[in-house]
This record gives structure tokens, C-alpha cells and sequence, in this order.
């Protein structure tokens, strides 16, 4: 029997409603946003953490430079429609003037083309010198723009420095040194943290893989929330109720055979009636 919770929710949803993002008090222009964004956590820009997938860094008038396809112009309403969490950060360590350089040092990319994170052979590499002659130097991807801005003022806002690998994640700059936070606005922390992107053998993770992940064998199907209201989590293989379990960390144990691509449902209740989940595909076998 399905759970009521499944009854209400959509599969396809990530939380029961969708928040319009405003400008907190407080934010300055310089300052910096990272978000999570709703989805499959089969997707390949979905990374575990929370505010760890795409970022931006805020100018003034409700306005926003992101690099997405191209570095360009985002409006703050029109960026909130596909995050699910948000979090605005301010780079503690640089004076009005370093902040307002570093947004201008942004805007002065506008146009410049993308790089996509994951594509061979560079996967993300970081250079703060746009005009250098290397491959990627006159590319960027969307933490690494935030990066640059700042790193031309003086400030690695990398808590990895150049430590191998040579790249920035949001999440490396949302936990470095030099950056606080200053408004935090979470809708829904439900992640699947395992499986996570790889190869998984008798519930071991032996590979790490870039866009598919795949099972063999029976593994702990693991899910994490923030949201302390969170009472229990409804387990679904392809919408096909499996388990609940009522304490964290969530599990359940999936130790049934499969044969090709399909989808794990968990859907996260809270004792005010409310349900928030996150899906993820997934090749299983045996």
C-alpha cells in the first residue's frame, strides 16, 4: 500500500512549493549566492551538499552576473525558478572597495563563453587570467567566475587553494575561510547522499563515475535532511512504494534484482503534514 505522502507528491517534484527568491536585507552588491538546483540527482550538475551546483554574484538592483551558457545578466526572480535552496555569502575579508572590484571584474565578462565542467580534457580546471594563452583560460563555469573575481582583488575564496584537483565547487566556497555567511533560506534538504555518482558493488563504492550512476548487487539506499520536523522517509523504486524508515539517517536496504535504468523516490514527512523529495536514476543489476 502506497503511503499517503505518495498520494500528494509528485514524483517529478522536488518540494510541495515553489518559493520566489527576493533580495535579503543586508545583501551588498559583491556579495555572493550558491544554490541547489531541483531535479534528478542523476543529473551530472546535481552534487551532493547543500548550495553545491551553481552560483552567482550580486550586483545590485536586484540583479545577478552567472555563468550559464555564457557569463551574463540574471534577474534575481529569474533565478530562483529552478533552485530549491539558496544561501547568500559575503567575502569577510575584503573591504567595500574589493567587493565592489570583484563585481565589476565579473561584469566585465559578460559574453565570455562557458566551460563546461566535466568535459575532457581540462574538467573544470581554474585560471584566473582570462587573457592567458592556455585552452580554457578565456572560458569559465559558474563557481570559477566568483572565484576570479575575487582572486583578481587578492582573495582565494578556494578553501582547496591550488591542492590537486585544481578546480573551485560552490561548496569549496561556501566552507573556506575567508567567506560568512549572511542569509540562509532552505526548502528542501532532502538529498539521496547514497548512491551518489559512481560504481557500486555489493553496496561498496569501487569507481567514481561522471553522469551514470550504477548498482550491482544489493546496496543501503541512505537519505539526508537538515529539516529537523522531518519525521520519517517513504522509500520508491519507480513509484512502487518499498519501505519507511522514522530515523535518521534514513535507510533502507535495496536488495532486489534489476535489469536496466531506473528511479529512486525518497519522499521526506515532517510532522506538519508536509512531504519533499528527491529522485534519483540509476542503472541496477542483480
Amino acid at each position: 500500500m502506497k503511503p499517503e505522502s505518495q498520494l500528494v507528491l509528485d514524483a517529478t517534484d522536488n518540494s510541495t512549493s515553489v518559493e520566489k527568491m527576493t533580495v535579503p536585507e543586508g545583501v551588498e552588491i559583491g556579495d555572493l549566492v550558491l544554490v541547489d538546483i531541483r531535479g534528478d540527482q542523476g543529473n551530472p550538475w546535481k552534487r551532493p551538499g547543500l548550495f553545491n551546483e551553481h552560483s552567482a554574484i550580486y550586483i545590485g538592483n536586484g540583479t545577478l552576473i552567472e555563468a550559464n551558457g555564457v557569463v551574463r545578466y540574471r534577474n534575481l526572480t529569474q533565478f530562483c525558478q529552478w533552485c530549491k535552496n539558496y544561501i547568500f555569502l559575503r567575502v569577510k575579508t575584503a573591504n567595500e572597495s574589493q567587493r565592489i572590484a570583484a563585481a565589476e571584474w565579473a561584469k566585465s565578462k559578460i559574453g565570455t563563453a562557458y566551460q563546461v565542467f566535466f568535459d575532457f580534457p581540462w574538467f573544470g580546471l581554474k585560471i584566473a587570467d582570462t587573457n592567458r594563452k592556455f585552452p580554457t583560460a578565456n572560458l569559465l563555469y559558474c563557481a570559477e567566475l566568483l572565484w576570479a573575481s575575487y582572486y583578481n582583488q587578492g582573495i582565494d575564496i578556494d578553501r582547496d587553494g591550488w591542492t590537486y584537483p585544481c578546480w573551485v565547487t560552490p561548496n569549496d566556497i561556501l566552507y573556506d575561510d575567508d567567506v560568512e555567511m549572511i542569509y540562509r533560506n532552505v526548502t528542501n534538504s532532502t538529498d539521496i547522499i547514497q548512491p551518489d555518482k559512481g560504481l557500486y558493488v555489493a553496496n561498496k563504492k569501487i569507481a567514481i563515475t561522471v553522469f551514470n550512476t550504477i548498482v550491482i548487487g544489493s546496496l543501503d539506499v541512505t537519505v539526508s535532511t537538515e529539516n529537523e520536523m522531518i519525521t520519517s522517509v517513504d522509500f520508491f523504486i519507480d513509484t512502487v512504494y518499498k519501505a519507511t524508515d522514522t530515523t535518521p539517517p534514513y535507510i533502507w536496504n535495496w536488495n532486489e534484482r534489476g535489469s536496466g535504468k531506473t528511479t529512486i523516490l525518497a519522499v521526506a514527512n515532517d510532522d506538519a503534514g508536509n512531504h519533499y523529495s528527491s529522485k534519483m536514476s540509476v542503472y541496477k543489476f542483480l
